[in-house]
């Protein structure tokens, strides 16, 4: 990966992006960053302040800095992974702007799971490790998947329901400079 990218890894909890975006990290020894554990944080200082607006500041915030950090990053020269449900437009808009900006390619990778019954399973085995805000039941998965903004932009979809191996692949292809799909839009 010669020049740095800007890749963003988008889909709902339990499709596995994290999974497939820190393996792509890894192999391209790409700075990597999970809206998750920016949340996570922000929720954990929030509730230990004893702040009223946890939730209603820790989902933005955590959007924004996300953005702020691969900002620094890529001005760095260095690829940047993005880990994140990208389940807003503003979100999108504010990636593709960034990436335009910084005349870096951008490469937006959609994670999905055809397998329902896998799925639900992933949702319902989630790690007891995670904080009480993130999604470990089958009905607040269907509450969040209503809220998604379905993605417009252009894309790899990868199923998540396939091997590693072969997921690895498929986005090892598109992440070749003058793959279709990429490019800052």
């Amino acid at each position: 990966m010669p020049d740095p990218q800007l890749i963003v890894f988008a889909g709902l909890p339990g499709t596995g992006k994290s999974s497939l975006a820190r393996a792509v990290a890894r192999e391209f020894k790409a700075v990597y960053l999970d809206k998750d554990t920016i949340k996570d944080r922000v929720m954990a200082l929030a509730g230990q302040m004893k702040l009223d607006q946890a939730a209603a500041l820790a989902g933005p915030l955590s959007y924004e800095l996300l953005v702020d950090l691969a900002r620094d990053n890529l001005t760095l020269g260095l690829p940047v992974v993005l880990d994140s449900p990208a389940a807003y437009q503003a979100f999108r808009d504010k990636v593709k702007q960034l990436a335009r900006s910084l005349k870096v390619s951008l490469r937006l990778i959609e994670c999905i799971c055809t397998d329902e019954r896998l799925l639900r399973q992933r949702i319902e085995h989630r790690s007891e490790d995670l904080p009480d805000h993130r999604t470990r039941d089958w009905s607040a998965f269907q509450r969040d998947r209503g809220r998604f903004e379905q993605l417009t932009d252009r894309r790899l979809i990868v199923d998540t329901a396939e091997s590693l191996a072969l997921n690895l692949r498929k986005i090892k292809t598109y992440l070749e400079p003058g793959a279709a799909g990429g490019g800052s839009e």
